[in-house]
């Protein structure tokens, strides 16, 4: 049997002894204050040959300033034990002081004309900077001067960075006694998947009781992070919450409507489906224990080894160099999918920098919704591995970019899946299919919804747990158009979600990368080979452009509604599927 493999961080750094971590930040702090020497108070006076080897400086520092706290990030993601989050919290402090003299760049260079930056971007010089300078010129507005800029980013580390930290620390540390055993918060959420009601309705219930005497601290800490944003929302001039997280993801507010809007009309197909799902259960009404319940009590488990080659071999039927790029993950030892105590919660990929390569981080528990985790974050970890070819400014794509890439991975492993089964696990799959793509479109529609309206309440003053909780079965029961009953236990768990607490308003990305990946995947399955090869270039492309022009390429309009309801329209089809006759 193979075991679940742990990661290896020696490509950053070899322990947190090693000498290399604080060297590396004392190299950095020299190299900033060298480039504070030579460019600051001078950007307006280059031409674009300077600009770019400025431009050229600015990212090695970046990129070189980035491993330590990265690396300890890492650390502390696979083990909240105390010494590494200290670890964390150092790390950061010494990356922000090392950083602080090149704070003046992109200040300066924000303050440069929009026609200017404009036409800076059309030369050939920097040309490689195209995107990053126009981008500038979005920003300008909402950019302080330098010496405010430097107060925020020093504050950050005992202010919004540190309460992201408390959350981070008090869910991880979180334990379910259940059935005798002390349980995990992905431990006791993965009962919810059991072919037995009693189980799933009772892990629901030690899962509330185990949240419940956190609730008014969780409470605080994500009312103080809210009010801690809107202050500087109005420092910086921006005159709505979400605006911030728009300009970050470089798309309209039109574009975010768009998809949101879509999907939120599309709330009615969520409802058929879970009665159709009710029927099939036999049960008199469905609770919110019952939405993962499987159609099927034989629900075979996938060992990790199983689940790394069939994904492998989905790639390999999409394109050969997309597979590569995943099989380097599991022969590199850039995945930790090895569950264990004070292990944090969720799964992700770290892009980390383009000289290096990404990591992959989940809780294999061998289930087929973990198989799925792993393909969604192998294209996380394929997207950067392939855009390494870019520079560090253009590497990263925004996040609803990155949504797509991971998105489309699991429909490539989903499409081999269809062809291996008949019947009743056929059904089976297509309910799984279906669910996974309700929670990524719709329920983190109603996500945004519940963000939109606590950062509305809150500017009136605190949201009590209760009121919270209110808003929270609200805006999730109208996903499930009166076909799911949201009882009580499931009021308190807006209090576990991590992103309303580190990166508010990024749920959105999910519901845009799963919609443009569904519609993207739908041509490849007419256009075969050509688009594999149109779709790894712009994998490749990482975040050289802005997301309408990545996808211009393969005959997409971000901002054309009936576009987006096209991925509802494949939902309704397998829908159709799975309620037909067996």
């Amino acid at each position: 049997m193979t075991a679940i493999p742990s990661w290896n961080l020696t490509d950053l750094f070899q322990s947190p002894d090693d000498p290399r971590l604080l060297d590396t930040l004392a190299q950095i702090t020299r190299a900033a204050q060298d480039f504070a020497a030579h460019y600051q108070g001078k950007i307006a006076t280059l031409n674009a040959a300077a600009l770019a080897e400025a431009l050229t400086a600015y990212e090695r520092l970046l990129q070189e300033g980035s491993k330590p706290a990265t690396y300890a990030g890492l650390r502390f993601a696979a083990d909240t034990a105390p010494e590494n989050g200290a670890l964390v919290q150092k790390l950061r402090e010494k990356t922000t002081t090392a950083l602080l003299p090149v704070l003046f760049f992109p200040i300066e260079l924000a303050r440069l004309d929009g026609k200017q930056l404009t036409e800076f971007a059309a030369t050939p010089e920097l040309a490689n900077w195209q995107r990053y300078l126009l981008q500038a010129a979005r920003t300008a507005p909402f950019m302080l001067s330098e010496g405010e800029e430097r107060v925020l980013a020093q504050k950050a580390n005992t202010g919004s960075r540190a309460w992201v930290r408390l959350f981070q620390e008090l869910t991880s540390s979180l334990r379910f006694a259940y059935d005798g055993k002390s349980l995990s918060l992905s431990e006791i959420s993965v009962l919810q998947y059991d072919p037995d009601r009693d189980v799933r309705r009772h892990s629901t219930e030690v899962l509330t009781e185990g949240l419940r005497p956190h609730a008014r601290t969780l409470a605080y800490i994500y009312n103080t992070l809210i009010q801690d944003k809107a202050v500087e929302d109005t420092l910086r001039g921006y005159t709505h919450p979400e605006q911030a997280r728009h300009l970050n993801n470089e798309l309209t507010a039109e574009i975010v409507a768009a998809v949101t809007d879509t999907a939120e009309a599309g709330y009615p197909l969520v409802g058929r489906y879970y009665r159709a799902k009710q029927k099939l259960l036999r049960l008199d009404s469905l609770m919110h224990y019952d939405r993962y319940a499987p159609l099927r009590s034989d629900e075979p488990t996938v060992p990790f080894a199983a689940a790394r080659d069939e994904i492998l071999t989905a790639f390999e039927s999409f394109e050969g160099g997309y597979a590569a790029a995943g099989r380097a993950f599991f022969e590199e030892g850039w995945i930790d999918a090895a569950p264990r105590p004070g292990k944090q919660g969720g799964a992700f990929c770290s892009y980390i920098t383009p000289d290096l390569h990404p990591y992959i981080f989940q809780s294999y528990l061998n289930r087929a919704t973990d198989k799925n985790t792993l393909a969604h974050e192998l294209g996380h970890g394929i997207h950067s591995f392939l855009s390494r070819g870019q520079s560090y400014l253009n590497f990263h794509g925004t996040l609803p970019m990155a949504e797509v890439a991971s998105t489309f991975a699991e429909l490539l492993v989903f499409e081999q899946e269809q062809a291996q089964v008949t019947g009743e696990a056929r059904r089976a799959l297509f309910g799984r299919v279906l669910e996974d793509s309700f929670s990524t479109i719709h329920r983190q529609t109603a996500m945004y919804r519940f963000e939109q309206a606590v950062h509305a309440e809150r500017k009136q003053g605190e949201l009590s747990v209760e009121r919270l909780s209110a808003l929270w079965q609200e805006k999730v029961s109208a996903m499930f158009a009166g076909a799911v009953t949201l009882g009580e236990d499931h009021a308190l768990w807006w209090s576990y979600i991590p992103h309303f607490i580190g990166t508010p308003f990024y749920v959105y990305a999910y519901s845009f990368g799963k919609m443009l990946a569904l519609a993207l995947y739908f041509r490849y399955r007419r256009e075969g080979a050509p688009f594999a090869q149109k779709y790894v270039a712009l994998l490749s492309r990482g975040g050289s452009q802005f997301p309408a022009e990545l996808v211009a390429p393969l005959g997409v309009d971000l901002k054309d509604p009936h576009f987006w309801q096209g991925a509802l329209d494949i939902l309704e089809d397998w829908v159709t599927e799975f309620e037909a006759p067996r």
